[in-house]
């Protein structure tokens, strides 16, 4: 009886093994962003895997925890201060570091002085991805999306924090989440109802292809200022001012602000210049999240072209069993339909320019 327990127990083991997730974290920037600064507690936040909203709405997402990083400074004096969620891009968390983005670490000091803390938070790292910008299916966006979420309920324990003038901002993908941060059904599943984000200022953000909801539910506290460049020829900002329109006809407090001759990653300090490695997805088809909680059925069609799954119950088995193969599935439909493109431009030398509106809109949302 005893060998056939351990042999049983041995075939258990083998069969979790297999259907584990192998991921392989990689060493967090953040490190370097603290010796850089001069400053801040390294933190780990719980957090969770999932391919896209399906995961998170029928819990699946709980199947697949993870512990991710992050960058904690406070003001002097005792507090409790308001703070600002700092999120990157697909470049990943060391673009925090980055000699060509110092708008990244130069909004930290400003911030400090005024008495709002900062928070840098790193996505990849600990899903074994440096960056996702030459391939985005390493990371899941949605999966990051819970990242934002459980970043606020680790704040809501900590007693030097103000919960109720807590900001994010980031561009690029981290615009995705910083707009999802303020999406009611993301908050109502994840955290407590009374948790909410004070303010927003998402930039350049993808809204076409990253399964944003059709209809989104916005969290009406959250005030929001989306910034765009009309020269962009990355992330286009038709589809991002239509999610932006919705959410304002739904009582969304959002200022959609267009800046002519401005590209993606106007903050960095360089001229702009073509970026020849990077993806770009406006020729795809555009993928949204159905009030259902399915993606729409125009894009569940093209991965049952062009993968080997042949239903929608299919891909939602293999989302909750596997969801960063499901993620990486969808890429596989994608580029098999040869609408991903590479090379696209990037910078501006905006930073120093804009970095006043930036600390204003932080002044006046996270300090009255």
């Amino acid at each position: 009886m005893k060998k056939i327990f351990v042999i049983a127990l041995l075939i258990f083991i083998s069969n979790t093994v297999l259907n584990a997730e192998t991921i392989k974290p990689k060493k967090t920037p953040l490190k370097k962003l603290s010796k850089q600064l001069g400053n801040g507690e390294l933190i780990k936040i719980n957090s969770y895997q999932t391919s896209d909203y399906k995961g998170i709405m029928e819990g699946w997402y709980k199947e697949s925890p993870i512990i991710v990083d992050a960058l904690i400074t406070y003001p002097k004096g005792e507090g409790p201060f308001p703070l600002l969620l700092i999120v990157h891009s697909s470049g990943g968390a060391d673009e925090f570091t980055a000699n060509w983005l110092e708008f990244m670490r130069d909004q930290q000091k400003p911030l400090l002085d005024m008495g709002i803390a900062t928070m840098y938070l790193d996505n990849f790292s600990a899903r074994g991805a440096k960056h996702t910008y030459t391939d985005q299916s390493k990371a899941s966006i949605w999966s990051t999306y819970i990242d934002v979420f459980m970043a606020l309920e680790y704040l809501s324990k900590d007693p030097k924090i103000n919960i109720k003038k807590v900001g994010v901002s980031g561009y690029s993908r981290g615009g995705n989440l910083s707009i999802m941060a303020a999406e009611k059904r993301l908050r109502d599943i994840l955290v407590s109802k009374d948790l909410y984000f004070a303010a927003s200022q998402p930039r350049s953000a993808e809204c076409g292809i990253t399964g944003m909801f059709r209809n989104p539910t916005p969290v009406k506290e959250t005030k929001i200022w989306y910034v765009h460049g009309l020269a962009e020829d990355y992330t286009l900002p038709g589809p991002c001012v239509d999610i932006m329109e919705k959410m304002q006809a739904k009582g969304a407090d959002i200022r959609i602000d267009l800046r002519e001759g401005w590209y993606h990653l106007f903050t960095g300090n360089y001229e702009p210049e073509i970026e020849k490695r990077t993806q770009y997805f406006w020729k795809c088809p555009n993928f949204y999240t159905e009030d259902d909680g399915n993606p729409n059925k125009e894009f569940i069609d093209l991965i049952i072209k062009n993968t080997k799954i042949k239903s929608l119950d299919e891909f939602n088995e293999l989302s909750r069993k596997n969801p960063r193969k499901a993620f990486k599935t969808m890429f596989k439909g994608l580029k098999k339909e040869n609408c991903i493109g590479k090379g696209v431009t990037e910078g501006g030398n905006h930073g120093k320019t804009f970095m006043p509106e930036y600390l204003a809109f932080w002044k006046e949302n996270l300090l009255n």
